[in-house]
Order: C-alpha cells, then sequence, then structure tokens
C-alpha cells in the first residue's frame, strides 16, 4: 500500500503534464487562422470602345465589328470562376468580401491586299467591396492579340459573279478572340497566385518547366518566400542561355543571401564579358565571404580592363566595410 501510495502523485503528476501538453497544442492549433474566404463573384460587365469605321469594315459595314457582349460577359465569368480565385456565390452569410469584373476592349479588322487581321485590345480590371477585407483580390491587366484571315474579294451588288469567283471572306469571331485574350490574362494572374500562395512543389514545378514568363516569376517567388531546398536549381540556372533567367535566378539567390553562389558565378562567367561582369562584381559584393573577397581582389588587380578593375575595387570596399558593420552590431 505504501509503494501504491507513492506512485500515484507519480501517475498523477504524468498525466497532468500530458494533458497540460495536450492543452497547449490545441490552444497552438486554434492560433492558426484559418485561409480568408474567396470573395464572391459579383457582377461582370462588358463595355465595346470599338469604334467602327466603314473604310475598314469588310465591304464597308459596320456591323461587322459587332461582338456578342452578353456572350463575352458568360465566358469571362466563366473563366474567372475556373481560376479557382473566387466563389461562385456569397455562401457565408455575407462574410466573404464581394468582386466586380469589368471588361473593356475594342476591336477591329484590318486589311491590307490579299491579308487582313482581327485585332483586339482588352483591359480586364477586378477590385473587391471592401478592398482591406482577407481574402480581397484586385489587379487591371491588359493584352492584346492578332488573328489573320485571308482577304477574298466579294463580286459587287446586282453584278453576277463569274464562274470562277473566290468565295466570300470568311471573318474571324471578334468575340472568340476578344474572350481568348481575356483567358490568357485571367490565367496568367491565377497561376502567378498560385506560385505565391501554393506549397513549395509548385513552385519547383515552373522552375522546372520549359521556359516561358511563369518561369522567371517561380524564381523570383522561390526568393522572395526563401525557399532554400530551390538552391541547387537556381544555382544551374546561373548558367541558362537565357539571360532573364539568369538575372532572375541571381536575383533569388541575393534574396536569399546563398554565399553558394559566388563560387558558380566565378565559374561560369567569362572575365571577359564586361556586361555579365558588371552584373557579378555587384552581386558578388552583396553575397560577401571570404571567396567573394578574394574574387574582387584578383579582379581588381588582374583584369584588363581599367573600369572593371576600379568596379571591382569599390564593391570590394563596399562588402569589407559591411561586414565590418556587420561585426561590430553582432558584439
Amino acid at each position: 500500500m505504501r509503494a501504491a501510495a507513492g506512485t500515484m502523485p507519480l501517475v498523477v503528476a504524468t498525466l497532468a503534464a500530458l494533458a497540460a501538453v495536450a492543452a497547449s497544442g490545441c490552444k497552438r492549433a486554434a492560433k492558426t487562422p484559418p485561409a480568408p474566404p474567396k470573395p464572391s463573384l459579383g457582377t461582370v460587365t462588358v463595355e465595346n470602345r470599338s469604334q467602327p469605321r466603314p473604310e475598314l469594315a469588310p465591304s464597308g459595314r459596320p456591323e461587322d465589328l459587332d461582338v456578342d457582349e452578353d456572350a463575352l460577359a458568360a465566358a469571362v465569368r466563366k473563366s474567372l470562376l475556373a481560376s479557382g480565385m473566387f466563389a461562385g456565390a456569397a455562401g457565408d452569410g455575407g462574410a466573404a468580401p464581394t468582386a466586380r469584373a469589368r471588361l473593356l476592349f475594342g476591336a477591329e479588322f484590318v486589311e491590307l491586299g490579299a491579308k487582313g487581321e482581327a485585332r483586339a485590345q482588352v483591359r480586364m480590371r477586378i477590385d473587391t467591396r471592401p478592398s482591406d477585407a482577407p481574402g480581397a483580390v484586385a489587379f487591371d491587366l491588359e493584352g492584346q492579340g492578332v488573328e489573320p484571315y485571308t482577304v477574298a474579294p466579294v463580286p459587287a451588288k446586282g453584278r453576277a459573279a463569274p464562274a470562277a469567283a473566290p468565295p466570300e471572306r470568311k471573318l474571324p469571331s471578334l468575340t472568340a478572340l476578344v474572350s481568348r485574350i481575356t483567358g490568357d490574362l485571367i490565367e496568367g494572374v491565377a497561376s502567378r497566385r498560385r506560385l505565391q500562395d501554393g506549397a513549395p512543389s509548385v513552385v519547383h514545378a515552373a522552375l522546372v518547366a520549359d521556359g516561358g514568363e511563369l518561369r522567371e516569376e517561380a524564381i523570383r517567388i522561390a526568393g522572395e518566400r526563401q525557399l532554400h531546398d530551390e538552391v541547387p536549381t537556381l544555382l544551374t540556372l546561373l548558367s541558362s542561355d537565357e539571360e532573364p533567367i539568369r538575372d532572375a535566378a541571381l536575383g533569388a539567390l541575393i534574396a536569399m543571401r546563398e554565399r553558394r553562389a559566388v563560387r558558380e558565378l566565378t565559374q561560369s562567367r567569362s572575365l571577359r564579358d564586361r556586361r555579365e561582369m558588371r552584373k557579378i562584381i555587384e552581386a558578388i559584393s552583396i553575397l560577401g565571404g571570404q571567396e567573394a573577397d578574394e574574387y574582387l581582389s584578383f579582379v581588381a588587380a588582374t583584369h584588363d580592363d581599367d573600369e572593371i578593375r576600379t568596379e571591382a575595387a569599390a564593391a570590394r570596399a563596399r562588402l569589407q566595410r559591411r561586414e565590418a558593420e556587420a561585426g561590430t552590431a553582432s558584439r
């Protein structure tokens, strides 16, 4: 009985400790804020700002420039809902903000000889009320596009067409053209939002994809989100044949203060390329470290271009000053 009596406090204490841990875990979980609600998609308005001119409209008919605005509004709504950025309707008692979409466009046909083009310029604007609500979405996008077609002469009215007369021109659909441009704009902003808010695997997939603006955006976001697991991929991109990709990768590595980039830069860039040298001299001075200091010292002493030597010496001085200030601050 004495042993049992001595054991009970230990058991009770252990259970109390476990309960405290569980309670603290519950508190931590409760503190994690839920994802903000998606804005419900409200009105979608379409404004046709085309200025039809008879001399540019095929057959001199301004009505050739007509666009089915109702069909276009429906297509825009469908694209916005498919983007995943919006809810179809408010189902939360009005807690979610409401987004309004406005599409403005101008379209025309332009013909020169036997060649014609359907042209359209599009502006897509989204605003959310209230604008500062969690989950609010706002963007203002512009784009343009063309669709070529072949111009075929049309017989004069009241005159019989020759036996071998070419068929009447078949015009592209301006409604379809404007819809396509708008859909591309919406998908572009949705893809960037997925990179910004999605799992790191989403960013990685875009990093290793074949080029494009989305890849550049993924590189920038990798640096912004401090995705250090992507450093090996970013280091390989420093040797890309595409200058925008190289520059974006360098910017991301600088944002992460990744000193492994110093060695890659010093080994992959030619000392004879003055333009590239100017870029990496400053980048290396920002990244800092002994290897950076030694490289800048080498360039400042041995490069055959006076300007490059001067820039390297100045960059090395900045590096040493920053590191001295950092050392003083850490004491």
